[in-house]
């Protein structure tokens, strides 16, 4: 729980700055960021509401603890539905590292 003077991130602001960065799933949600807006939603709600990868689902205890995580800084925001989809896009499609769009 955050303090009354303790800055607590936007839904947007924690989705965006996770998912670009974690190698687990960053090559399939630029994938999806680039079909759309509506792809990457879909992708990301499914990863952190399903943990579900695309179609498969997760398995490994690390991956799932990774995803509570998320959803905990994520309600502190307000929720998922409060993330703006336009925002995390522009971060996904930002070149990774390898200069990979």
């Amino acid at each position: 729980m955050a303090t009354p003077h303790e800055y607590v991130p936007t839904p947007t602001e924690v989705v965006a700055s996770w998912i670009p960065h974690d190698a687990r799933w960053d090559k399939q949600a630029r994938a999806a960021a680039r079909r759309g807006v509506t792809e990457l939603r879909q992708y990301v709600v499914g990863l952190v509401s399903d943990y579900r990868d695309g179609g498969v689902e997760l398995t490994d205890e690390y991956d799932r603890r990774t995803i509570d995580a998320v959803i905990e800084d994520v309600e502190l925001g307000g929720g998922l539905g409060r993330v703006r989809w336009d925002g995390v896009r522009d971060a996904m499609l930002t070149p990774d590292r390898s200069g990979v769009w």
